[in-house]
């Protein structure tokens, strides 16, 4: 399976783009201006609501994104796993879609708001101050793109030998730093949730916020991570947490010491299984100093 976590899904390439509304009013130009037509002049270039809902809903959708995939080793680009293709893909049209209602809401607001400070202060206005409705619709942008990756093709004929051989192992590496990168990733986030909830165990102090965190992460591995983690090891330690952890709730952990210590035992054996693992991969990201 190291050489075709590639084959496991595909990479998705998320591009957002929108008006920032950052130009402001030079000091020569406010002058001695009173202070309500200075306020009038900043709130008509930056209608604070109106834009903040659009990079609201955009920035919703990325974390959306990264709610439902694997980090991928390249900047603004993230791999996912093919059984969240779909339902991914469905989320960003329905987002855009509010994104796009609220770019509509803003250009209203802005085309309001001018008509009223030009009215009212027609030496001052200028409309070549302020981005026109087509020039916001043209600014936004909200797009992704799906891709399946895969090694080179030797059969292209675009390679030379040497130069496709050399393509070949190192697209091999990649794959295998991105394996093992996951692996630490995972690991870490199992680690830091049971390690809170044995610290829990121990105290008798037990948060329903770290029982939730703990269901959260264990079904993300059954959908984000299902079928792209190859460490037998970990998984072994995810399966133990799940029989443990399957319909227990705060109310129950805190009800019944004894089941709360049986659990907190548990879950001291597999964080000290992780803290002394000789695989690296496993506590590279962990901060054990």
């Amino acid at each position: 399976m190291s050489d075709d976590i590639y084959r496991k899904g595909c990479i998705l390439i998320f591009t957002t783009r929108f008006w920032g509304a950052t130009k402001k009013l030079d000091v020569e130009q406010l002058g001695d201006l009173p202070e309500e037509i200075v306020h009038a002049s900043r709130d008509l270039l930056i209608n604070t609501d109106k834009l903040e809902a659009v990079r609201g809903i955009i920035g919703e959708a990325k974390r959306f994104i990264k709610k439902n995939a694997i980090p991928f080793p390249i900047p603004n680009v993230d791999f996912m796993n093919k059984n969240r293709i779909s339902y991914v893909a469905e989320g960003l049209k329905g987002r855009k879609e509010w994104a796009m209602e609220a770019v509509d809401d803003l250009i209203d607001a802005l085309e309001g708001a001018k008509a009223t400070y030009k009215a009212k202060y027609p030496d001052l206005y200028s409309e070549g101050n302020y981005p026109t409705a087509g020039q916001l619709r043209e600014n936004f942008v909200f797009k992704w793109d799906f891709r399946v990756i895969n090694p080179p093709g030797k059969d292209l004929g675009v390679l030379s030998p040497e130069v496709y051989e050399e393509s070949v192992l190192s697209f091999k590496k990649q794959m295998k730093e991105f394996e093992d990168s996951l692996i630490s990733v995972v690991a870490k986030e199992f680690y830091l949730r049971i390690d809170k909830l044995r610290e829990q165990c121990l105290d008798g102090d037990i948060s329903a916020s770290t029982v939730k965190s703990i269901h959260s992460v264990l079904e993300k591995f059954d959908t984000v991570y299902d079928g792209c983690l190859s460490h037998s090891s970990l998984q072994s330690m995810i399966g133990d947490v799940k029989d443990y952890m399957d319909g227990t709730d705060a109310a129950m952990l805190k009800a019944d010491d004894d089941f709360r210590n049986l659990v907190g035992e548990k879950m001291k054996s597999i964080t000290s299984l992780i803290i002394n693992s000789k695989d690296p991969r496993l506590t590279r990201k962990l901060d054990l100093a």
